[in-house]
């Protein structure tokens, strides 16, 4: 079973009902269109309801990767939190080798560099942030 799978198996023990996957049957050449690092989530799963987010179809995500400020600065918008914030990934890693992060597009602030590794560095990290500040939203 892969980490991923893995993970989100984790995710369904914990929250149950308020997570709702949906397989993948995205083909290799659609994989392509996506960055590296996320081709071995799309291959498993085509959208992802989590508590403190969502990620994207593949469709939707290429949509929205064409708006600014994403299309000239190599973002990959892959999925939402449900408040303010797009989740984001870059089509090339940069030089530590990082290529996830979240930015508040309201906040009136630029999009800063990658913070995280991988998708599941990246999920944890939104998680927490959910757990920290989840009474303050319910």
């Amino acid at each position: 079973m892969s980490r991923i799978s893995e993970y989100m198996d984790e995710m369904l023990k914990i929250y149950g009902y308020k997570v709702e996957v949906t397989k993948s049957n995205y083909d290799e050449n659609t994989l392509t269109l996506v960055p590296k690092v996320l081709r071995e989530f799309y291959a498993k799963y085509s959208v992802v309801d989590l508590p403190f987010g969502c990620i994207y179809s593949i469709e939707n995500s290429l949509k929205d990767s064409e708006a600014e400020p994403f299309k000239s600065e190599g973002w990959f918008s892959f999925g939402f939190d449900g408040y303010f914030s797009f989740w984001l990934c870059l089509f090339t890693p940069d030089n530590d080798d990082l290529s996830f992060t979240c930015w508040d597009h309201e906040s009136g602030a630029d999009i800063d560099g990658a913070i995280y590794i991988n998708i599941i560095e990246f999920l944890e990290a939104m998680r927490s942030e959910y757990e920290e500040n989840k009474d303050e939203c319910e």
